[in-house]
């Protein structure tokens, strides 16, 4: 018979929120086992920037966040935030209507703050979550791990693997993503839709420096958003577009042009652009984040457009809310999957998350429209907003990630 191994808990996904949650739980005397079906990620060496006519070899990856104020004071409780070996601070934002006159502009003054938030590679954020787990006792990090099955026991879960292993646990937690098999066996429903989009993402030298600003265009293809990097010249863009297509087939030369004018030559000319990549944009939300010895965190429970810059915010605030619960565990008599608990984790997340999930989908469908008297009353909106300093205020604490 096989050997079933015995854990506490068992975070199923090694993305940056399963290894937050994980290094977050390093402070209890939980066993804790976190699985990911991919093999380790490697992060590369440094590299000088590197453009050869419009051929930009930029160091960076192409997948980044912005993490706002909260995510950052959570990864320093956690003690990972120092070991992040690269990030860009960004101190003020501008979002533009690029079909109309409309804009919004605030920066960190507006809350007494020195930045709004930081422009981080995910692999970095990844790398250091990693260090902070090496060194855990309690803790392990398993790759290549694949989940085929799992069944529910009186007390907790019994998870089959791929190669045949099994594991027990009190509580599994799905952290693996919008796809999430955790969510799929556990028969948890989601309401989702596609955007019929996809993100262009890839890393850009601009002529004039950005001036750690992060700044967004809706522009008649879809939201394009410019996001700071180091040194002061270089950014990562997000263009959120239907038809990806001729944008990935323009040259390099095409392709800084296309930008160029969609940014307005607010940074001057494009003078190179690294390797694009796409990616499909959804929107989904799971009805249920929990179940008995069971919970979603992160894409698994929702996932939302691109434009505000939002997920990892989302799914960081969502591990830090589980483990406060989590680690309350031993003060309670009923132990570490009860119900009660976890209910008290999605009461605390489900409204905050289903609120960024609204207002994304107005965004956009207000964003999407050619409708002239919308975008009438749009760019008069936006106008308005930016004249009125308690509002910019308020948009600039929701942004840092306050209240």
């Amino acid at each position: 018979m096989t050997e079933v191994k015995e854990v506490d808990i068992v975070i199923c996904g090694a993305g940056l929120v399963g290894l937050a949650l994980g290094a977050a739980l390093t402070q209890s005397d939980l066993h804790v086992l976190i699985l990911d079906a991919q093999s380790q990620p490697q992060t590369p060496a440094d590299t000088r920037v590197v453009r050869q006519d419009f051929d930009l070899v930029s160091g960076f990856a192409p997948r980044v966040s912005a993490l706002n104020k909260s995510s950052i004071a959570f990864l320093k409780r956690i003690g990972v935030w120092g070991s992040v070996s690269r990030s860009s601070a960004f101190v003020a934002m501008s979002v533009k209507d690029a079909v109309g006159t409309g804009a919004i502009e605030f920066d960190a003054d507006f809350i007494g703050a020195s930045e709004l938030g930081h422009i981080v590679e995910n692999r970095r954020v990844i790398d250091a979550l990693l260090l902070q787990l090496a060194d855990a006792d309690q803790t392990e990090v398993v790759w290549d791990s694949k989940l085929d099955d799992m069944q529910a026991l009186e007390s907790g879960y019994e998870l089959t693997l791929d190669d045949g292993g099994q594991i027990s646990c009190a509580l599994v937690i799905g952290a693996d993503g919008g796809h999430s098999k955790i969510r799929e066996l556990a028969n948890l429903k989601t309401v989702a839709w596609s955007y019929h989009q996809q993100g262009v993402v890839c890393n850009i030298e601009t002529q004039h420096g950005h001036g750690q600003v992060a700044r967004q265009w809706f522009t008649e293809r879809g939201p394009l958003a410019f996001l700071p990097l180091e040194p002061t010249n270089l950014c990562s863009i997000v263009w959120s577009v239907e038809n990806p297509e001729d944008l990935m087939a323009m040259s390099a030369e095409e392709f800084c042009r296309e930008l160029a004018s969609a940014s307005e030559q607010e940074l001057g000319g494009i003078l190179g652009v690294d390797k694009r990549f796409t990616f499909p944009l959804n929107q989904q939300h799971s009805l249920r984040y929990i179940k008995p010895h069971l919970a979603l965190i992160g894409d698994a429970a929702h996932t939302i457009h691109p434009l505000a810059g939002q997920g990892a915010n989302l799914g960081f605030a969502d591990a830090e809310a589980l483990a406060s619960e989590l680690l309350q565990y031993r003060f309670s008599e009923r132990g570490i999957g009860d119900f009660e608990a976890l209910r008290r984790y999605e009461k605390s997340r489900q409204p905050s998350n289903l609120l960024m999930t609204t207002a994304m989908e107005a965004f956009k469908r207000l964003y999407s429209t050619t409708n002239p008297g919308i975008n009438w009353l749009r760019n008069t909106g936006m106008k308005l907003t930016n004249d009125n300093t308690y509002l910019k205020t308020l948009i600039a604490r929701l942004a840092s990630g306050g209240g």
